[in-house]
């Protein structure tokens, strides 16, 4: 995709599939005069002012394709700052798909996944980090998720590097000035001033930084594996929390063979929560290549869930799983807990010392408050607020304010050793340079090609 075509590009831009509406979109300089020699209706498409609607139907050498309404967004004042018409089309697999091929027909070119949303970037009307909160938006997997992208989308991270670069770049003009006019009996600015701006930058940086692992949990998801031999519980409590019956359940051992894996949210955090087959020695094919996969979840993990059975005393199996997991964040799930009691919380801590442990029925649904509350908390643990401040969720922003924190720093400890003003002014150009990165006004053509590959077709 170059970043200086200006040709037509057209998607269908709803979900594949049977629905009320489909909606076929362009955006270029043809996509008026493409969609007007193709619908038949009381006004001519050429005619139509901008942001309205009308009603018609869409013809190719005379057969009608579909009856449709038809939007008009002419630019700049649209989502791509080009015209763009849209085609509501009925819903379904043919109709969206046959207006489309005439669309292509006529001269459109199918666009590429992002690009509606790139050509809105390269046009000026929202930054790189805007654009990327586009696709969050999109993909977000609970509400504080779909929350913390729009408010990106919004500008509110857009503004805090703004006010950042706002003053580095007067950091930047009194340094200028003194360099320029060293005559001059006038003192512009001290070492100490700079230092105390350019500390508080800093500040406000890592304020930023501290901020990703909250973010990436929120747009990523932390993924919570259950573990166990095989008969305490670990398809059981994987119903519970999903509300139905996801897993088969079985009084017989082994019956879980293969993972399973599924999404759920506790306090607006994702998880994903995945069921493996139970850790014990066998010569069964389909058991040991269980056994496999289960220890790659493990290594894979952010989070495990150990299930054991308190009906029954502690076995080997048991002891086995605790060495496997030794180093890694662990919740205990103590389980079946309606049943007569044989295994203790004391016991327990013999094996997980240092880990939480819930007391539970997965049967009766006991214990779920606490066992959500305890995984919320291992997850969050000294992150502060989620719902509060701006926050960074992707990588690419913490490499670039990564950088930026360490040129500041940089410029801090030139100042401290009394060194020219000129080598603070080469720290402050690079720290400029990076924010000036992750916003998008100075951006290859390669990492804007893998930002928007990552898009959906027709957004």
């Amino acid at each position: 995709m170059s970043l200086l075509e200006d040709d037509t590009i057209v998607a269908i831009s709803t979900p594949i599939g049977v629905g009320g509406i489909g909606i076929v979109r362009l955006s270029g300089p043809r996509s008026v005069e493409i969609v007007d020699s193709l619908f038949v209706g009381k006004r001519r498409i050429s005619r139509l002012p901008t942001y309205r609607l009308t009603y018609g139907r869409i013809v190719e050498d005379g057969r009608q394709l579909d009856e449709v309404l038809v939007s008009v967004m002419r630019g700049p004042h649209s989502y791509t700052t080009e015209d763009v018409v849209e085609v509501n089309c009925h819903g379904g697999l043919v109709a969206t798909q046959m207006v489309l091929e005439a669309v292509l027909r006529k001269g459109a070119r199918l666009a590429e996944p992002g690009e509606f949303t790139q050509r809105a970037f390269l046009g000026g009307r929202i930054d790189l980090t805007q654009a990327e909160a586009v696709c969050d938006l999109v993909g977000s997997k609970t509400q504080l998720g779909h929350n913390l992208a729009l408010s990106q989308l919004k500008g509110q991270l857009s503004q805090t590097l703004a006010n950042i670069k706002g003053t580095l770049r007067k950091c930047m003009s009194l340094i200028e000035v003194s360099l320029d006019f060293p005559e001059e009996d006038i003192d512009f600015v001290s070492a100490e001033q700079l230092t105390q701006s350019l500390s508080e930058v800093s500040h406000e940086l890592q304020n930023l930084l501290s901020s990703f692992e909250r973010g990436r949990i929120v747009r990523e998801g932390v993924k919570a594996v259950i573990v166990g031999r095989p008969n305490v519980g670990k398809s059981s409590l994987l119903n519970l929390l999903l509300g139905e019956e996801r897993a088969i359940v079985t009084p017989v051992p082994g019956t879980t063979r293969d993972s399973i894996e599924e999404w759920f949210q506790v306090e607006g955090i994702p998880f994903k929560i995945v069921d493996t087959a139970g850790v014990r020695k066998s010569n069964d094919v389909v058991e040991l290549e269980g056994r496999k996969r289960t220890e790659f979840h493990i290594e894979d993990a952010d989070l495990l869930v150990a299930v054991l059975d308190a009906s029954q005393p502690l076995r080997r199996e048991d002891r086995l799983l605790a060495r496997m997991l030794e180093g890694k964040e662990i919740l205990v799930v103590l389980n079946k807990c309606d049943l007569k009691r044989v295994l203790t919380k004391k016991q327990m801590a013999e094996i997980y010392s240092d880990a939480p442990i819930v007391e539970m029925s997965a049967l009766k649904g006991w214990g779920v408050e606490e066992f959500k509350g305890e995984l919320v908390g291992l997850v969050t643990s000294g992150m502060g607020n989620f719902r509060e401040g701006v926050v960074i969720t992707n990588q690419r922003h913490r490499d670039c304010l990564q950088r930026a924190k360490r040129a500041v720093e940089q410029a801090c400890e030139s100042l401290a050793a009394g060194l020219s003003f000129e080598c603070a002014a080469l720290d402050i150009r690079e720290a400029l340079e990076a924010l000036r990165e992750l916003v998008g006004e100075v951006t290859s053509e390669d990492i804007l090609r893998e930002i928007f590959s990552t898009f959906c077709i027709g957004k």
